[in-house]
């Protein structure tokens, strides 16, 4: 059986078994190998690496990793299973384009959401870094559309034609004619949109397609009030995401020194749980605000999941002298 096909009836599954339980937490990984073992046999269970073996296994190191942080990621599948079944049974059509636009920003932001999830489960950090910089940008958007829904979601999709635009400017000896012609058509019909007159007068197009309501990322930001998360989040990852020397600092702080070398961390858990909590803030923000238009699932069965996750994520900075 194709890999894919196979893991979602797993999802399916473990899915099933995690309803039969009435919903309650804390059983995620059981119920994941539980329906591995039904679906593929006893192959699929992780395998206990051998005493000579110098390394583990992936599979156990995975295990390893939610057995530490199992409070964590528990409330993180908890959602983001909430989520998947939800897009799975969503057959409804779009509206305007605000439907659309939140139709679009979901399945981006679950994607981003599950990433951050899987490379944190093999303690790849800083890849996890990355994409949760995305998702956090990606939350600032929505807001940001949210607050006048019809008049911003029409730019937010119509700059797909600018966008083309000027690709196919750029990429002109490459893109078929009958194309070039198609993108000009839709770029004239939607260039109105974003025009607009600069201090001397001169019609100027926009280097973004959200200015120049807001000039920069930090505005949009500031706007729709994360500006701390601006600051405390998006600052920093940005420097993982362009490989500022900050970005080797989990690996640097916790490498073993012994007989005058030093082992670098590479796999260093360090960001583990403080990653999964922020994209969990994050997801559930930007799940909130789609459900509104969507309906994808039961608001309070919803905010039961957000709720608990808070608590727990809160209680753990708190005892870790952390300021949640």
């Amino acid at each position: 059986m194709p890999s894919r096909i196979l893991e979602e009836r797993i999802r399916t599954r473990a899915y099933e078994l995690y309803e039969q339980r009435g919903m309650r937490g804390g059983h995620a990984l059981d119920d994941w190998l539980q329906a591995e073992l039904e679906l593929s046999g006893p192959k699929a269970l992780p395998q206990e690496p051998s005493v000579e073996s110098p390394s583990l296994s992936e599979a156990e190191f995975k295990r390893r990793i939610y057995e530490k942080y199992k409070g964590h990621f528990d409330h993180f599948y908890r959602l983001h299973q909430l989520a998947e079944w939800a897009l799975v049974e969503y057959g409804a059509l779009t509206k305007d384009e605000y439907h659309a636009t939140v139709q679009l920003i979901l399945p981006r932001a679950l994607k981003s959401f599950d990433s951050i999830r899987r490379l944190c489960e093999i303690a790849s950090s800083e890849d996890a870094a990355v994409i949760l910089r995305s998702l956090l940008n990606l939350l600032a958007v929505t807001r940001w559309i949210s607050v006048d829904s019809k008049r911003r979601a029409k730019k937010y999709l119509a700059w797909y034609w600018v966008q083309m635009h000027h690709d196919a400017e750029f990429f002109a000896d490459v893109v078929p004619s009958e194309f070039i012609a198609d993108i000009e058509k839709h770029y004239d019909r939607v260039k109105p949109q974003f025009e607009y007159r600069d201090g001397n007068g001169k019609i100027r197009m926009p280097k973004q397609w959200y200015q120049p309501e807001v000039h920069s990322i930090f505005d949009m930001f500031k706007e729709v009030g994360l500006e701390k998360q601006y600051e405390e989040g998006y600052k920093p990852l940005s420097g993982i995401e362009h490989s500022d020397c900050m970005s080797y600092f989990a690996m640097l702080r916790e490498a073993e020194r012994s007989d005058g070398k030093t082992q670098l961390a590479v796999q260093s858990d360090m960001f583990v749980p403080h990653y999964l909590r922020n994209a969990f803030q994050y997801f559930a923000d930007i799940f909130r605000i789609c459900n509104q238009t969507m309906a994808l699932a039961d608001p309070e069965h919803f905010e039961k999941i957000v709720t608990a996750g808070i608590a727990f994520y809160k209680a753990d900075m708190k005892a870790k002298g952390l300021n949640p």
